[in-house]
This record gives C-alpha cells, structure tokens and sequence, in this order.
C-alpha cells in the first residue's frame, strides 16, 4: 500500500532533500505538469470527470465531455491502474429535487442518473479500472447524492470500485446530522481501492487573510469562509480520527487500498497559498507512520 502527497513545490522540495519519503506525489491531469514531475518523481493521477447529472460525465477543468484520448494517454504514461470519477450530480442539473430532500423517489432519480454516467466509464476501462468517489458538496448538490445508501447503490450496481474520501465523510456526516463512524458504517468500503484523507477546520478569517495577501479573488475567499473545510492540516482532533482509520484499514474493514493519500497542498493559486512548507515537514512523516503500520489484516 503506497503513501502519497499532494504535489507542490514545497513538497518535492522537502522530499529532495530528504526531509519527507512518500511513494507518489498525487498531480492534476494536467500533461504538461504531468511530464514536469514524471520527470523527477513517482507519481499517480487524479482525473476531474464529474458523474450524475445523467447524461455523461464531465471534465471539471474544461465544462465539457472528457477528451478520452487524453485520458488513455496520461494512463498509459503514468501506469495508472484506475481512473476516478467523482459522484457530485448538482441541483442545477436535478432541478426538480431540493437540495435537503429526503423523498425516495428523488434518490432513485439521482441513483439512476449517476448509474449511467458510471456506466459510461466502466464500458470504456472496465468496473475493475474505475473507482468512484464520495463528494460531500452541500451547497451545489442535494444531499440524498452523498447519503450511503446511494453511494452504496451506485458501486454495488456499477461493479466499480470506491475512491474512500475520509475527510468528505466526516464532512458528508455532519451534514447529515449523523455521527462519522456511523455514516462510514453504511458507506461500501468493503470496496475501497484508494483512501484520501485531510485535516478539517472551520475556514476562518485567518484563512481568508492568508488567501487575502495571496492576492486571492474576495469571491474565492467568501465561497469558503466559515465552512468547515478540509484539505487544510491537521488538527490533533484529525489525528485522532487518522489513527481510527489506520485501525480500520489494518483489521480489513475497509477493503484493499492501493494508495492512501493526503491531500494537503498542490498547485494552482489557492492550494499555492495555503501550502506550509513547516506544516508539510512536521505532519507527512507523522502519517506516514500511521499508513505504513496499516497494512489490511489478510484471511
């Protein structure tokens, strides 16, 4: 099971010299910083294609229909075992479902739209080539999309894997107005391939000053202020949490997990702006510790 990091500058810096040991760096598809780390570094890729809104999947960074010949060339040139899609159907694509609604006919219109566009992936590579992620975005998706017993539907009848988001879970379950480890309970991570996991903190004002001198736009800032947000350090609450999911993982709870990732850093302005390098040299080694004492119990 290999341990990953979000790339950034700062990261690979600390892992030239010596100061940090991960297995990958975790990089955007993007080719051209794909080839720049390849270069250098191991590395595996996160792909942004969006499922649910029923018609096809979603390439985040363009707004279009993912370029599939790109995609199978960055697989092929990272020796990528799996491709990831992210279960985040939004309202404006569901219109007629309230974003807090609870009526079961709204989950099975939502199960089925993100079925197909699963299904979409999974005829091109294969069930056991796709992973699927839990997103927990409450403000742009209705919350029956991140409940577990759709996120168990969607990758029990796929026959895809689970891309397990601790942190989105912990989020997903506040939401909810339920307890984390009984959501995580009822998710399908008998089914994990791949585990991300952050620190949480509510996004305050010394967030938002800090994206401030980064010269970050106000509305960036205002979309995450007061949120409870994750990709951030971890707290000792985080650590407690992590040394729970270590555990889980080690008794064979939660499935077979290639790589487990932390998704603190990155590139691009704002994860530019809220990377530390002091941050990243006291927090990789401390969960490195973790992952590497987590090896899933075998039969």
């Amino acid at each position: 099971m290999d341990f990953a990091v979000h790339y950034s500058v700062p990261a690979a810096a600390l892992f030239d010299a010596g100061a940090i040991a991960v297995d990958r760096f975790k990089c955007p598809a993007w080719p051209d910083l794909v080839a720049q780390v390849q270069a250098r570094y191991p590395l595996y890729i996160h792909f942004p294609l969006r499922v649910g809104r029923g018609t096809g999947p979603i390439d985040t960074d363009t707004k279009q229909a993912p370029d599939w010949d790109g995609i199978d060339r960055l697989l092929t040139q990272s020796g990528m075992p799996c491709v990831n899609v992210h279960l985040e159907p939004i309202v404006q694509e569901h219109p007629d479902i309230p974003i807090d609604s609870r009526d079961p006919g709204h989950a099975e219109t939502l199960i089925g739209a993100l079925i197909r566009d699963v299904r979409e992936v999974v005829a091109r590579y294969g069930a056991q080539r796709v992973i699927a992620e839990n997103v927990p975005n409450g403000h742009s998706t209705p919350q029956l999309a991140f409940s577990p017993d759709v996120i168990r539907r969607v990758i029990e009848e796929t026959g895809c894997g689970f891309l397990f988001d601790v942190s989105h879970a912990r989020r997903a379950a506040r939401a909810l107005g339920m307890e984390a480890d009984t959501y995580i309970a009822m998710l399908p991570t008998e089914r994990t391939r791949e585990i991300h996991i952050t620190g949480i903190q509510v996004f305050d004002e010394r967030w938002a000053a800090i994206l401030a001198r980064a010269g970050l736009d106000q509305r960036v800032i205002a979309h995450f202020l007061g949120r409870w947000q994750d990709h951030l350090p971890f707290t000792e609450a985080d650590w407690t949490f992590a040394a729970w999911a270590m555990d889980e993982i080690r008794r064979g709870a939660w499935g077979d997990p290639w790589i487990i990732s932390l998704e603190y850093g990155g590139v691009g302005p704002l994860w530019e702006a809220i990377t530390d390098e002091e941050i990243l040299r006291a927090q990789v080694p401390r969960l490195a510790d973790l992952v590497k004492g987590a090896v899933p119990a075998r039969p």
